[in-house]
C-alpha cells in the first residue's frame, strides 16, 4: 500500500506541474525497482561515534582497496583501477577524504580526481569520465560529515567546485537531477530475453539480418577496428575524441574486466562497443555507430548480441549507461526494459556562485560543438585527446 500511495503521488505531482507549467528537472522516484542493482543508504543507519575526517593522496590509503570491496554501497568507479587509469592516461592526480573511527579503522570516503583545465578552471571531481562516482560508506551520518567537509578541502586545494556524482539522495542542497543511468536486470537464458523483449524490438534489431553484419568481441586486437568507428562518430558528434591509450590503459589493467564489441557489414566496422564487467554488473560507458551504417540497423541488432555475451558471462545486470532523462537515447535504452536509476550529482562551491556547465547546454560550448563537426577526421583525432583531457 505504500508504493501503491508513492506512486499516486507522484502522478498527482508530475499532473500539478504540467497544468502549472512547471520546468523544474524531472526526478525520478528514487524507490525505482533498478535500484536493487545498487544498495540504497539507509537514513536511521548511522555510527553514532565520534569520528577523524583527513584529505589523503590517492595511493597513500593503503585499506581503500580492501575497504571498497567489502563495502556494499561501493559503486563500479570506486574501484581503484579506475583513478589508476585515469592518472596513467591523462596524467590528473587524485585524493580520497577518508572517515576513520578514532581507533582508526576506515569507515567511508569520497574519492575524486582534480583538473585543471584553460576552460574551466580548477576542479575537483568524484569520478571522472564515468557516470559514477561520490561517497562510500554504509553509515549516514558518515556519509553527510564527508559531504560536509568537501567545503573546506575545495578551499584547501584551491579548487573552483567539486562535482561528485552520486545516487544517493539527501546527501547535499539542489542537486542535479538531470540524467539516470538505465538498468535492465537480465534472465539466464536468451530464450527468456527474446519473449521479454517482445516482438516490436525483436522485429527491430532483425532488420539487420538483410545485410549479413559480423561480429567480433575481443580486446586489443580489436582496438584499432573500435578507434575507427568511435573517433568518428565523436567528431560528428561535436565532440572531442579521447585517445586510443585511454582505452589501452583500461584492456591491459588487470583490475579492469574490459572487453570491446565491433560490428561488421562487409568486412567494415560499422558499429562498436566498449564493455566494462564487474562481478555480475557489465556496463557499456562507450559506444558508437557510423551515421552511415544507419541504413543497416547494425545498433540494435549491436545491442542484442552485447545482452547474449552478458548472460554468457553470467551477468545479472546490464547498465546501458547514463542519459538525459526523456531524451532520445533514454527512450532508446528504455525500450529494450531498461528500468531508470536516479542520478543526484552535488557541486560544492562557494555562495552565490552558479554551478558550471561542463556540456553543451553550456552556450560556450555550442558554438564549439557545431564547428567541431566540420573538421577534418585526422585533425578531430589529433586535438581531441588534447581537449577532453579537462572536459570531465
Amino acid at each position: 500500500m505504500k508504493e501503491i500511495s508513492q506512486k499516486i503521488a507522484q502522478l498527482e505531482a508530475d499532473i500539478k506541474a504540467a497544468e502549472t507549467g512547471n520546468t523544474q528537472q524531472k526526478t525520478l522516484h528514487p524507490d525505482s525497482s533498478s535500484t536493487q542493482v545498487f544498495s540504497r543508504l539507509d537514513k536511521e543507519h548511522n555510527w553514532g561515534n565520534d569520528i577523524k575526517i583527513a584529505l589523503a593522496d590517492f595511493d597513500s590509503v593503503n585499506d581503500w582497496t580492501e575497504f571498497v570491496r567489502n563495502n556494499k554501497f561501493t559503486l563500479p568507479s570506486h574501484n581503484p583501477a579506475w583513478a589508476q587509469v585515469v592518472e596513467q592516461t591523462f596524467g590528473h592526480t587524485s585524493f580520497i577524504l577518508c572517515a576513520r573511527s578514532i581507533s582508526g579503522d576506515l569507515l567511508g570516503g569520497i574519492p575524486f580526481t582534480v583538473f585543471s583545465s584553460p576552460l574551466f578552471g580548477k576542479f575537483g571531481v568524484s569520478m571522472p569520465y564515468l557516470n559514477y562516482g561520490g561517497v562510500v560508506s554504509e553509515y549516514n551520518d558518515v556519509c553527510r560529515s564527508l559531504m560536509q567537509s568537501l567545503e573546506s578541502v575545495r578551499e584547501q586545494l584551491g579548487l573552483q567546485h567539486i562535482e561528485i556524482r552520486s545516487i544517493h539522495e539527501g546527501l547535499g542542497d539542489n542537486p542535479s537531477t538531470k540524467k539516470a543511468s538505465m538498468l535492465l536486470r537480465l534472465p539466464t537464458d536468451d530464450e527468456t530475453l527474446d519473449k521479454r523483449l517482445g516482438s516490436k524490438v525483436r522485429a527491430q534489431y532483425k532488420k539487420a539480418d538483410e545485410f549479413s553484419p559480423q561480429v567480433k568481441i575481443g580486446k586489443q586486437e580489436l582496438l584499432d577496428d573500435f578507434y575507427q568507428v568511435f573517433s568518428q562518430n565523436m567528431r560528428d558528434l561535436g565532440t572531442p575524441v579521447y585517445a586510443r591509450k585511454w582505452f589501452a590503459n583500461i584492456l591491459s589493467h588487470p583490475d579492469l574486466d574490459a572487453n570491446i564489441i565491433v560490428v561488421y557489414v562487409g568486412k567494415k566496422p560499422v558499429s562498436c562497443g566498449f564493455l566494462v564487467s564487474y562481478g555480475t554488473l557489465m556496463e557499456i560507458p562507450w559506444a558508437s555507430t557510423l551515421k552511415s551504417a544507419n541504413k543497416y540497423n547494425t545498433n540494435m541488432w549491436m545491442y542484442r548480441q552485447i545482452l547474449s555475451f552478458a548472460i554468457q558471462k553470467g551477468c545479472s545486470y546490464f547498465d546501458f549507461g547514463r542519459s538525459t532523462l526523456d531524451a532520445g537515447t533514454y527512450k532508446f535504452k528504455k525500450q529494450w526494459g531498461a528500468e531508470p536509476c536516479q542520478h543526484y550529482w552535488y557541486c560544492v562551491l562557494p555562495p552565490n556562485t552558479p554551478k558550471p556547465e561542463m556540456n553543451p547546454d553550456n552556450p560556450k560550448l555550442k558554438i564549439f560543438v557545431a564547428l567541431w563537426k566540420w573538421l577534418p577526421l585526422w585533425v578531430a583525432n589529433l586535438l581531441g585527446p588534447h581537449i577532453i583531457r579537462g572536459i570531465p
